[in-house]
């Protein structure tokens, strides 16, 4: 590992750390001044869905121009809304500020996870680059959980002690991303042969699950936007104080973290629909737990569902688009990843808010669980369409007698194993 790529996992961490106090203050706060819903759901909107046209903004512009540029901007951004949501905490411009924060999140990661693989060959080192994106899904998550901690621990002396606390680590963040940008990038140095090497069998495969991955996180997304931004409304409305509900977000982060642990060190998750299929349906069955839920106890359980689905979704999806892309579209592919998450936080969260607004606090918990299924079935008619396919030429392939080989694991074991 670089020196580089530590200062990347450390960015990770901080940006996480600070943009979820910010996250968490503002839902509660405006949860505990009575907001509606739909209002709530707006608010969460708005940031998820500047953070998913920035995502893709953020991929194609560090892919045209001077990646450098556009990560030291998002982290200047993150800093400055930040700031700025403590000084308009209690104006107009409160909406605004926040929603700028998702342009510094979309600007800063396209171009930080394309650094973290960048050189690296997802088929000939599937271990290395799991071990990288382990690295880097932990570093974020562990930076949210504590923040979230952090926030609801400092919630109860007033706002602006943990909009305080996020401001001073975004600001150390900034010059960490200053510095991270002056360093060489370190590439591996690469052979002749594998300049010119054929592309790797398993690229068409894991293009399709890339493919897959992105309607996978609109639907897993859809149900975590009612945890990120309509969960506090629940949480009032049953009574749970700030610091429980800060606890309860953090054991959620826990079980995601968990879930990455599992699937860095377990390979049987890879291109297996039937995996993604049991996920969903165990992430559905969470948000149905959380619709029911009257204690922090079913909340757990329910997060709990719920987080292995998000975990799952978001490794995989980063797997698979890493795996399925060159080395120079990688951060326009983890752009679009991190824009289809955005995405079903966008429309889950506005949708959400509406419907507890007009039907009760619990409903869009159903609904969620609704739309998730219903995602699943999409899903398996674009598994029939995309993979299904390329398993039939590798079984002709079989028949024909041409041997094709992937990390010593033969065609007919692939076809065995993969749906």
């Amino acid at each position: 590992m670089t020196t580089k790529q530590r200062l990347l996992y450390i960015i990770c961490m901080f940006t996480d750390f600070a943009v979820f106090i910010e996250v968490f203050t503002v839902s509660r706060g405006l949860a505990e001044a009575d907001a509606e819903p739909y209002y709530l759901g707006i608010v969460g909107a708005g940031f998820s869905f500047t953070a998913g046209v920035a995502s893709i903004m953020g991929g194609l512009l560090a892919r045209r121009f001077d990646s450098r540029m556009i990560f030291q901007l998002g982290a200047a951004l993150v800093a400055l809304t930040i700031g700025g949501t403590m000084l308009a905490a209690d104006t107009q411009f409160l909406l605004p500020i926040y929603w700028l924060q998702g342009i510094g999140l979309g600007f800063l990661y396209p171009p930080l996870i394309g650094w973290l693989n960048q050189d690296e060959d997802a088929h000939a080192n599937s271990r290395g680059v799991s071990r990288t994106l382990i690295l880097f899904c932990v570093a974020w998550n562990f930076g949210m959980m504590c923040g979230q901690l952090t926030a609801g621990s400092l919630y109860v002396l007033g706002k602006s002690w943990p909009l305080g606390a996020a401001l001073a680590v975004a600001v150390v963040n900034l010059v960490l991303a200053v510095v991270v940008a002056r360093m060489p990038l370190q590439r591996k140095p690469r052979d002749e042969e594998s300049e010119v090497a054929e592309p790797h069998p398993h690229v068409a495969l894991a293009t399709a699950f890339k493919r897959l991955s992105w309607i996978a996180n609109l639907g897993g997304m859809f149900g975590g936007a009612m945890i990120v931004h309509l969960l506090p409304d629940l949480a009032v409305a049953i009574d749970i104080p700030a610091d429980d509900h800060g606890y309860l977000l953090a054991s959620w982060r826990a079980v995601i973290i968990a879930t990455y642990f599992v699937m860095h060190y377990f390979a049987f998750w890879h291109y297996r629909f039937s995996v993604a299929v049991v996920t969903q349906i165990l992430g559905a069955g969470g948000l149905i737990v959380v619709s029911q839920a009257d204690s922090a106890f079913a909340l757990l359980i329910g997060l709990a569902l719920l987080g292995q689905l998000v975990g799952y979704n978001y490794f995989s999806g980063l797997f698979y688009s890493t795996a399925g892309s060159s080395n120079d579209s990688r951060a326009l592919a983890a752009g679009i990843h991190e824009a289809t998450l955005a995405a079903g936080m966008a429309v889950g969260t506005i949708v959400g808010g509406v419907l507890g607004s007009m039907y009760g606090h619990r409903v869009p918990y159903l609904m969620s669980a609704a739309v998730l299924l219903s995602l699943v079935v999409v899903q398996g008619a674009a598994w029939w369409n995309w993979v299904r396919p390329i398993h039939q030429r590798r079984k002709r392939a079989i028949l024909d007698n041409v041997a094709v080989v992937d990390d010593g694991v033969s065609v007919d074991t692939v076809c065995a194993t993969s749906e």
